[in-house]
């Protein structure tokens, strides 16, 4: 975890009141979101992991049930403003630093959609941490029931950038991106290359073992 700090974002508040301000700027780790057409320089935020003290974190805490925005910025990610929007689910907790006699508090902020999985849920679109194919492949393989082995994930993923149905989303400490399409379209394309003798069934019968991933191969390690 050495400089690990170097490859962390920012998180920004700053809320004005008649006779205050708050302005409060925390370590951001983690963060997903999607980039809006109008206006510019503003975008969906779907996940944001944030570290700080007590009150500091309370006070974002507070700003995300409110519908607030920030000001998140990284490495390449421009400063841009984001809002987790209605409806945002937020988890707490406490990491022990060494030489530290307090804990440093973490929160967890994701959006409905992405907590829920409703970007999926006939929307034509399915928003992943990871721009794995073998991420990609499963993800879509479970999510939407469709039949096939893990030796396809890179056969799916040609599809995906033939139709173009892949898009990088905005991402610090992780690769994110969203899948266009919805279950008929992916199985016309496994029909097709079926047929065409693209992919291919096992030679013999028995269960499909899937490879396990965890959260470290989906998030880039920082480091």
């Amino acid at each position: 975890m050495k400089n690990a700090h170097l490859h962390f974002g920012w998180l920004t508040y700053v809320k004005s009141t008649e006779k205050t301000t708050t302005s409060i700027k925390l370590r951001l780790d983690r963060f997903i979101g999607e980039g809006l057409p109008d206006p510019p320089r503003q975008a969906k935020a779907h996940l944001i992991s944030v570290i700080g003290g007590d009150t500091q974190i309370a006070a974002i805490r507070a700003a995300i049930s409110l519908g607030d925005r920030f000001m998140v910025e990284g490495p390449e990610v421009q400063p841009i403003r984001v809002c987790l929007q209605r409806n945002a689910q937020c988890f707490k907790g406490s990491i022990q630093l060494a030489g530290r006699k307090k804990p440093v508090r973490h929160l967890i902020a994701m959006s409905e959609e992405f907590a829920s999985g409703n970007m999926s849920s006939g929307s034509g679109r399915t928003l992943l941490a990871g721009s794995d194919n073998r991420f990609i492949w499963a993800s879509i393989a479970h999510i939407y029931g469709i039949p096939g082995i893990p030796e396809w994930a890179d056969w799916f993923a040609g599809e995906l950038n033939t139709h173009r149905a892949l898009i990088p989303a905005l991402g610090i400490g992780c690769d994110p991106v969203i899948v266009k399409g919805e279950k008929e379209q992916f199985l016309d394309w496994l029909s097709w290359g079926v047929e065409s003798d693209a992919v291919n069934f096992p030679a013999e019968a028995g269960s499909i073992r899937w490879p396990s991933l965890n959260l470290q191969d989906l998030f880039l390690p920082a480091h």
